[in-house]
């Protein structure tokens, strides 16, 4: 699936993108504002989605002078459902951190990267995750390690049909990383969705690679 176009889990039309602006804010548009939102997409294109919305009930069509617009119908029978696709996004990453949490000390820090965390993600784009174990492990830890990466793969990708690439660091490693500058960390710093940890932390650890360099 895509995590930034929810919508085509079920239906690869226009009709889920509009669905999907109407639904990301309880106010009104007019055709050309999604247009504007749905930049590749033609304004009679979107006319014609919003007119057969219109006559199921899904959407409220008002007129004041010369202006249409358009808003979701909240009480429709169809708006919860509709609703709740357009949050699949951060109902994925509610259920990471839910997951995640379940690990307790032994994560330091955890955050989605990559095309699922700006927003371009194909119908074929992994799920990249970074993982910073707290400690080294204790005798028969990094058995119980590999069980939760393989778990966690697992389950991203029953969530959402796509593959969960992990890159994972021991925190010595993370910090020897962090003072080489190591590209992919301020990629995470600068993009990165935290899933586990605080932000505030991984940030400090990239702050003294920043100053020497």
């Amino acid at each position: 699936m895509q995590l930034n176009r929810p919508f085509t889990t079920v239906t690869p039309t226009l009709d889920g993108d509009v669905l999907a602006v109407l639904a990301s804010a309880g106010v009104t548009f007019t055709v050309s504002q999604v247009q504007r939102i749905l930049a590749t997409r033609s304004g009679e294109g979107i006319r014609k989605v919003l007119t057969r919305l219109v006559q199921q009930g899904v959407v409220l069509h008002d007129q004041v002078g010369r202006t249409n617009t358009y808003r979701l119908n909240s009480e429709h029978l169809a708006a919860e459902p509709i609703m709740a696709l357009s949050r699949l996004n951060s109902t994925f990453l509610g259920r990471l951190e839910e997951h995640l949490d379940g690990w307790g000390k032994t994560l330091r820090y955890a955050a989605v990267f990559g095309s699922a965390a700006t927003g371009r993600m194909q119908l074929d784009s992994d799920i990249d995750l970074l993982l910073v174990r707290a400690a080294a492990p204790v005798h028969g830890g990094d058995d119980a390690w590999e069980e939760r990466l393989t778990e966690l793969a697992r389950l991203v990708t029953m969530w959402t049909g796509n593959d969960g690439r992990i890159v994972t660091y021991a925190e010595d490693e993370f910090r020897a990383a962090a003072a080489a500058g190591e590209p992919l960390l301020r990629d995470v710093a600068k993009q990165g969705l935290t899933v586990a940890g605080t932000r505030s932390w991984f940030s400090s650890q990239l702050r003294p690679a920043a100053r020497r360099s």
